[in-house]
């Protein structure tokens, strides 16, 4: 069998086919999960890109923050300005949009993060360096083919979307692998992310069914599915076991506040929420926005949301939770404005308020402090970090007032997106380009990873 080969090639980077079947059992082309063999010094500092996964992820999460505002902001100026046309696009350029932000932007960082921590929750070996590295280059590689395909061929976008989906599917293996491979006795919790990336999986093969085949039912399917299957649901989890951790390691004294009824409630809600949407009931969402949106308070008031502004690096993450039960609270409203037939509502600033300031929010504090705390650094937020992090809360809020009267229907929404979209993208370039310098740089504590 051809993929025995995979046996004797411990040296360099194996075969793309070599991580679906090894992730199949443990022990069929060799282990998926092993230690890091030995490298020299100038090996080390040669490839110091790949030597944690996290590294490798997060910058293409930090390049891909740039590329999808870019993209977008070339749009916007397009559409409402008299400076260029738009660009001719084989894609509707929401569409597109819509793909970027839901599964081709913040993925990097979650696989990042999952590949860093995954094996410190289940207590078992480190991801091997050849399965995250053909992963993430999977992963560039089809998003690069997608961006060329959208100004050039939809049979190529189509095609990155797809192989996008490869990349994908090798990195849910791997991590089912860890998974399987763990001997501790409770592994309940790291089910809650693995399911949620196989959703995200799902949404975006059913994205390039769409492109294969346009209907706007499998398009409002990827919507959901990558929302609320897949990104809401993951961070909603992911935070409910770090903020605590982190706080209680920096605030003192502290008590951890994690009932275990709350996550599975919070997820249910979640979940509800995305059925009602896909299913047209949207007006009836209230019935699952309302009690999130007080669970997710409730958790910030808990978790020290005003005591934790007092060290920023933590402080964002609990602004961030705290967007949560505001965007909440913005879809309720939303939805009894619909049910009361007000013939106005609130359009996309729920949407905007759970993508800008939840998502992207919690997104970049956490990969800002995963990235100084593996990187040898000191857990401290300095003025590159906190200005992009205080310009994206302003992000948001342009984005919600651009949505809601008196501003939807007057000429100022469009100086607000614009703004916005401008803004975002100043704020988040300095940012990127300091990180990617330590993505590249050794550890300052001289300690390996």
């Amino acid at each position: 069998m051809r993929g025995v080969a995979c046996l004797d090639m411990s040296q360099g980077y194996k075969p793309v086919y070599c991580i679906i079947w090894s992730s199949v059992h443990p022990n069929l082309f060799g282990s998926a999960i092993m230690p890091v063999e030995p490298t020299s010094h100038r090996q080390r500092q040669r490839w110091i890109i790949t030597v944690a996964p996290h590294r490798l992820f997060f910058l293409g999460g930090a390049l891909q923050l740039v590329c999808v505002l870019v993209f977008w902001l070339d749009v916007l100026i397009g559409w409402y300005l008299p400076v260029w046309a738009p660009p001719s696009l084989t894609v509707a350029a929401p569409l597109a949009h819509v793909f970027l932000m839901l599964y081709g932007l913040f993925t990097f960082f979650v696989f990042g993060f999952l590949f860093t921590v995954y094996p410190r929750w289940l207590q078992t070996a480190i991801v091997p360096r050849w399965r995250y590295t053909t992963i993430a280059i999977m992963l560039s590689s089809a998003m690069a083919c997608f961006y060329v395909g959208v100004f050039t061929s939809r049979l190529l976008a189509t095609l990155g979307v797809v192989l996008y989906a490869l990349g994908w599917a090798g990195a849910v293996l791997t991590l089912l692998q860890v998974w399987l491979s763990s001997s501790k006795t409770d592994k309940r919790f790291a089910l809650f992310p693995l399911t949620f990336v196989m959703f995200g999986l799902v949404g975006n093969c059913v994205y390039a069914g769409w492109l294969i085949r346009p209907a706007s039912t499998l398009f409002d399917l990827t919507l959901a599915v990558g929302l609320w299957l897949y990104l809401v649901p993951l961070i909603v989890a992911v935070s409910h076991r770090m903020i605590p951790f982190f706080s209680s390691s920096v605030l003192k004294p502290y008590t951890i506040v994690k009932p275990s009824w709350t996550v599975p409630a919070m997820l249910v809600c979640v979940l509800l929420h995305g059925a009602l949407d896909v299913t047209g009931n949207a007006q009836w969402t209230v019935l699952a926005d309302s009690p999130l949106a007080g669970m997710a308070i409730w958790h910030s008031w808990r978790w020290g949301l005003m005591r934790s502004l007092r060290i920023p690096l933590l402080g964002m993450l609990h602004v961030s939770f705290f967007w949560l039960g505001i965007s909440m609270l913005l879809y309720a409203a939303q939805s009894l404005l619909r049910l009361s037939g007000a013939g106005f509502d609130l359009g996309l600033a729920p949407l905007h308020a759970l993508g800008i300031g939840f998502i992207s929010g919690m997104v970049i504090a956490m990969a800002s402090r995963v990235s100084l705390g593996h990187s040898g650094r000191a857990l401290v937020a300095d003025r590159v970090t906190l200005w992009a992090f205080a310009i994206l809360q302003f992000v948001a809020v342009l984005r919600i007032l651009a949505e809601v009267p008196p501003f939807v229907h007057h000429r100022a929404s469009m100086w607000l997106i614009l703004t916005a979209g401008a803004v975002w993208l100043i704020a988040l370039v300095p940012w990127s380009m300091r990180f990617a310098g330590v993505y590249f740089a050794p550890r300052v504590d001289g300690v390996p990873g």
